[in-house]
């Protein structure tokens, strides 16, 4: 396995015994448990978890694999006290652009570890879907979505973004073609084009919401269809793909700075720690488990 999250579940596992303790280990739902379970069964290609009437069990292969989980474990922990160790090196501010999904689905927890780990940098977090300018100091690093971000910034291109088509699990039964609707952002023509390569080619606009995470709620409810991106469906236990189609690579995830900030130690550093936390998410966010 490459990926650090599922370690993480072995280990919970390992821990919780159960679904419900496995969970609140993590800081997730039992629904999403259970899901990652079955993915990761089905991805390593053998039983690694089973359940039984006394809860979860990790198999053979499961417990050779959860000393792997906590070698790494250790190694995480002694990269944190190595970077804890050095942050009263590190100080000052560093005003940080980043989209609220990703904030919200991909970083929510790691920031707040990142400000524990460096007390002495002021974090000041922006997060909203502006284009900010970076010439004119509107930030210092961010994290963009794009195929060509400006060239002359400085950082690290990492992988595309993977979307796919969803809908409550209940929503394609017993419906007519004709009762369907998509969710669509707001446009000012007709129908963004990528409907023309969905499933459902000829299918009418319903509802229209800019808003990127209500767009997925709103299919979650059973209001239509959308497309959403992997890493955000995957947090809404409703949401299934409408097909078998494997995800649709969209943009690339960028995490940048002006080439004058790049020597700076605390931008050094954070630019660092958001690359390889994104690194570690890479399955989730470029859809490997649809």
């Amino acid at each position: 396995m490459n990926n650090w999250d599922d370690y993480r579940l072995l280990i919970a596992i390992n821990e919780g015994k159960s679904l419900r303790h496995s969970a609140q280990i993590l800081g997730i739902n039992h629904s999403t448990v259970s899901r990652r379970i079955l993915a990761l069964n089905e991805r390593f290609g053998a039983s690694v978890v089973e359940a039984n009437q006394n809860g979860l069990l990790l198999t053979t292969v499961g417990e050779k694999l959860l000393n792997t989980a906590y070698e790494i474990e250790k190694l995480v922990s002694a990269d944190k006290q190595f970077q804890h160790a050095n942050s009263i090196s590190l100080s000052g501010s560093i005003k940080l652009s980043l989209p609220p999904a990703i904030f919200q689905y991909l970083l929510f927890e790691e920031l707040n570890q990142f400000q524990q780990m460096n007390p002495n940098v002021i974090l000041n977090i922006d997060s909203n879907y502006d284009i900010v300018d970076l010439d004119q100091c509107e930030a210092d690093v961010v994290i963009r979505v794009s195929n060509t971000p400006p060239e002359h910034l400085i950082g690290h291109r990492l992988f595309p973004i993977g979307v796919n088509f969803y809908a409550n699990k209940d929503y394609l039964r017993d419906k007519k073609e004709s009762e369907l609707n998509w969710i669509t952002p707001c446009f000012e023509k007709a129908a963004p084009d990528w409907i023309k390569h969905s499933p459902f080619p000829q299918v009418k606009i319903g509802l229209r919401i800019d808003d990127l995470i209500l767009r997925h709620q709103a299919a979650a409810n059973g209001y239509g269809m959308i497309r959403g991106a992997c890493y955000i469906a995957n947090e809404f236990d409703g949401l299934e793909t409408i097909d078998n189609s494997p995800p649709i690579p969209l943009q690339d995830i960028w995490v940048l700075t002006h080439p004058r900030l790049i020597n700076i130690p605390r931008i050094k550093t954070l630019i660092g720690y958001l690359t390889n936390v994104l690194k570690t998410k890479q399955s989730l966010i470029v859809g490997d488990n649809y």
